[in-house]
């Protein structure tokens, strides 16, 4: 998403800007608009079915779908293998027995899928329930490996878990499960936000990230200060205006601005409700044989239903925000001249950010940690009485006009960084640990199961696969039993 159109407000549909680099958005501030993105979507309904499905992407759905491809898929290729066939000159029975054989074979894969369902998520829960208390309940997670240790930062999962307990304990009744869970998730969120808010602000006064009484080394921390710089400058990137935006805002600056008396007096007269909006222009575009009017009208026309107002009203705006660019004497070459000032200061800030960054490991003090972020708050800082600046950092969280602000905000990145380190850490030994416990345990005890269970079930459901019913004819034939 560009920077640019959320100040200016203006997309074009038949242009796609590139910026210098596309590493990572801006941070911007203000509500989220994938609720109304997604009600725009000409394949909304297929995109909310799918969306009902994403828990198969978790550990508990690839064990389903193995299951499935196991149960399911692979029979189909062992019962019906044309490369196992009764030898030449095979009598009917033998070749019978050998098709018995390719099936019963083939039922072993969705008797072990079944198996492996239940004896797999059935230990899931209790190893991840087992280890998230270790590495989040202070009493324990003091007396293992720092680099896992949660108990200050803990996982939102284990958060909520506390939640919960605790507001069963108070008694406090809701209306309905939905409200329950919306109060956990609030209560979680300010928790886990205090946290972040008490490790940032230890930080911000010590240069080093407390894990209740153990301390981050600070080569972890610096490289994780790195980081936020690179993650900054990315910003400051993708803020800049390309070569075909340059293009493209040029040329649409002088359509707008000569035409603005043309476009006060359409939008002077507007209709109260979208439909009646793009009627009214569609007639109105009838009515002119400017073809820079007609492009500009056609896009708002295009525009989502609820959009339209606000698009002609920020139409507007843009000929005054780009009348003020330029001073008061708009040319085009004027306007293009002043994109090209915003860009340079911006790749001012990209190089003074750069030299923010800590290069020397070896002799890394608390001070150096915090002097970097002190330097970096500066070059995140704007004058927002810079015209130009202000309309492309306003929108954003990284760049700020409080220094102080700013500090804290760092502050509070390199903890959320810090924490995003251990949950990844926390994962890959969480996993590792579930692979050691699957060979050690669950593999084991699946087979047994397996070889318990399987001739039982055949048996039972088909007795003529496994020969059951061929031996107790035999047993007839020969007088029974005796």
């Amino acid at each position: 998403m560009k920077i640019e159109k959320i100040n200016q407000n203006y997309s074009a549909p038949k242009l796609q800007l590139k910026n210098s680099q596309t590493a990572a958005a801006p941070r911007f501030t203000g509500a989220s608009l994938n609720n109304e993105i997604m009600e725009q979507l000409p394949n909304k309904a297929a995109i909310k079915v799918m969306e009902k499905f994403k828990w198969l992407k978790g550990e508990i759905g690839g064990i389903l779908i193995t299951a499935l491809g196991t149960g399911a898929v692979a029979p189909i290729f062992i019962a019906y293998n044309p490369f196992v066939k009764a030898p030449k000159g095979a009598t009917e029975e033998q070749k019978e027995d050998v098709e018995n054989t390719k099936k019963y074979t083939a039922m072993r894969q969705p008797v072990s899928a079944v198996l492996a369902v239940l004896i797999q998520t059935s230990i899931l829960k209790p190893i991840d329930k087992g280890l998230e208390i270790l590495f989040n309940n202070p009493k324990y997670a003091k007396n293992l490996w720092l680099a896992l240790d949660q108990s200050t930062l803990s996982k939102s999962s284990y958060i909520e878990k506390q939640v919960k307990k605790e507001l069963k304990q108070q008694g406090v009744k809701f209306e309905n499960t939905k409200a329950f869970e919306e109060e956990v998730k609030k209560q979680a969120k300010a928790k886990e936000n205090q946290q972040i808010n008490e490790t940032a602000s230890k930080l911000q006064q010590t240069g080093k990230i407390y894990i209740n009484d153990r301390t981050v080394d600070n080569k972890t921390t610096a490289e994780i200060v790195n980081e936020i710089i690179d993650n900054y400058i990315d910003d400051a990137k993708n803020l800049k205006t390309g070569d075909e935006g340059l293009k493209f805002y040029k040329e649409r600056a002088r359509i707008l601005v000569n035409n603005e008396e043309t476009f006060k007096q359409l939008f002077a007269k507007l209709p109260n409700n979208g439909k009646d909006i793009a009627d009214y222009l569609k007639a109105a575009s009838l009515k002119t044989d400017n073809q820079d009017v007609k492009t500009i009208l056609e896009e708002i026309i295009n525009a989502p239903e609820n959009l339209r107002s606000s698009r002609c009203q920020r139409t507007l705006e843009r000929i005054e925000t780009i009348k003020r660019a330029c001073d008061g004497h708009f040319t085009p070459d004027v306007y293009l001249n002043k994109m090209k000032e915003t860009n340079k200061a911006l790749d001012n800030i990209i190089e003074n950010l750069n030299g923010c960054k800590i290069k020397d490991f070896n002799n890394l003090t608390e001070n150096a940690i915090k002097s970097a972020i002190e330097k970096t708050a500066q070059y995140c800082r704007y004058d927002k009485n810079d015209f130009r600046l202000n309309k492309k950092f306003r929108e954003t969280e990284t760049f700020q006009t409080n220094i102080d602000e700013l500090l804290k905000k760092i502050y509070k990145d390199v903890t959320k960084g810090y924490k995003k380190v251990i949950e990844k850490r926390y994962k890959g030994f969480n996993q590792i640990s579930k692979i050691a416990i699957g060979l050690c345990l669950t593999l084991p005890v699946t087979c047994t199961a397996l070889n318990w269970v399987y001739p039982r079930f055949m048996d039972l459901c088909f007795p003529k696969l496994s020969g059951k019913k061929k031996d107790a004819s035999k047993k007839v034939e020969n007088g029974g039993d005796k």
